[in-house]
């Protein structure tokens, strides 16, 4: 069974009992600026809500993220999209073209044959199997309309029950999987390009953020908004890739969340090798029982050795890297180091870690693992 089908059993199961807290009455969902529509909630509803969103399974979730894909190739920028945005317009002109292309966006013509480029006013649109949330049309005039400076903006509640839960249901997703959510925003304009197409689209991807909220208590925040920011296709693309990777099966190995760009830099091989942090990690090892992976010490405790006869190894070497410039900007990231004794690293040399010691350096955890894990424990020290 895959890491994917394993998460996403945990995450059905206790969803389902987060459900069961909601309770029967009146929720005022916003559908204008300030103005509400009052929408009836009962268990009834959340019950027949959760049989639409349920059963799904891996493949089901995969699928849904890799049919994502084509749609990415013709997403503009983060900024093009903003830019259109900020024009406050249904009507677009040629120099509003221009300034949305110069600033990265594509803007796409009407498509009747496709999903995401109708003319329709539908504003949530699911993916092939009705369980998932693929993309979200906005039209300037909606209830709230503020995109900030990070791309950040809030996308209106659904106007029942279904619709509500699954927004949750999204939101819990991304938390418990630990893969952002990916939803693909849409913008459509008036521009007459023929006498057949008069409609432009633009379109950006875009993950579910700040959901902790509206997780803590389900009843109560039932009937949100979902909070969204834009992000780039090659973000996307990361997110996407992650989700192949947690759904395939008999790896051997696990599969790690990326920790953001800023703790890569923080904690590479430069910034920890022979200076404060390095010997911050050092220390929370020794405290905390950590061996080290190598055959030719026996595994010894790193809390027998002096500081100065740990090191930080290489998974791939430095000198392998070079061969293949690809992988030179990642030879540093923390998810290729572990600690390590002087000895068993010397051993190593330029070589791969062989089989045995693999398997000991995933059980002990690399850098990048003790970051994800433990990053307030070891800045402690």
């Amino acid at each position: 069974m895959s890491q994917l089908q394993l998460n996403l059993e945990k995450a059905i199961e206790e969803f389902k009992k987060m459900a069961q807290e909601i309770s029967d009455g009146e929720r005022q969902v916003p559908i204008s600026h300030g103005n509400t529509e009052s929408v009836t909630v009962t268990r009834n509803k959340v019950a027949a809500a959760l049989n639409t969103i349920f059963p799904i399974n891996a493949a089901t979730l995969q699928d849904h993220f890799i049919n994502l894909m084509p749609t990415l190739a013709i997403c503009s920028s983060p900024k093009a999209f903003r830019t259109a945005w900020d024009l406050r317009s249904k009507t677009l002109s040629i120099h509003d073209t221009e300034a949305v292309s110069n600033d990265g966006g594509q803007l796409i013509p009407v498509n009747e044959n496709d999903r995401l480029l109708k003319c329709e006013q539908q504003g949530v649109v699911l993916g092939a199997e009705k369980k998932l949330i693929m993309a979200i049309r906005h039209s300037e005039g909606n209830y709230d309309d503020i995109l900030d400076e990070l791309g950040r903006f809030t996308y209106q509640p659904p106007r029942d029950t279904s619709g509500m839960l699954r927004y949750r249901w999204c939101q819990f997703l991304s938390k418990k999987i630990g893969i952002p959510y990916l939803i693909i925003a849409i913008m459509w304009f008036e521009y007459k390009l023929s006498s057949e197409i008069n409609q432009l689209f633009i379109l950006a991807p875009a993950k579910i953020i700040d959901f902790n909220d509206d997780l803590e208590d389900i009843n109560k925040a039932i009937h949100h908004p979902l909070k969204l920011q834009l992000v780039s296709r090659s973000e996307a693309y990361e997110s996407i890739n992650l989700i192949k990777s947690f759904g395939t099966d008999d790896l051997g190995i696990d599969v790690r969340i990326p920790i953001s760009d800023a703790l890569a830099r923080e904690w590479s091989y430069d910034k920890i090798n022979s200076t404060r942090k390095g010997r911050q990690i050092k220390e929370w090892a020794q405290k905390t029982g950590k061996k080290c992976p190598g055959e030719i010490c026996q595994h010894k405790h790193f809390s027998s050795l002096r500081s100065q006869d740990i090191a930080f190894g290489h998974i791939i070497s430095q000198k392998w890297s070079s061969a293949f410039t690809f992988i030179l900007d990642k030879v540093h990231h923390p998810d290729n180091l572990y600690l390590t004794c002087k000895p068993c690293n010397s051993s190593l040399s330029d070589n791969f870690p062989d089989k045995t010691l693999k398997t000991k350096v995933s059980e002990e955890g690399t850098i990048g693992d003790w970051i994800r894990n433990f990053e307030k424990e070891i800045r402690d020290h």
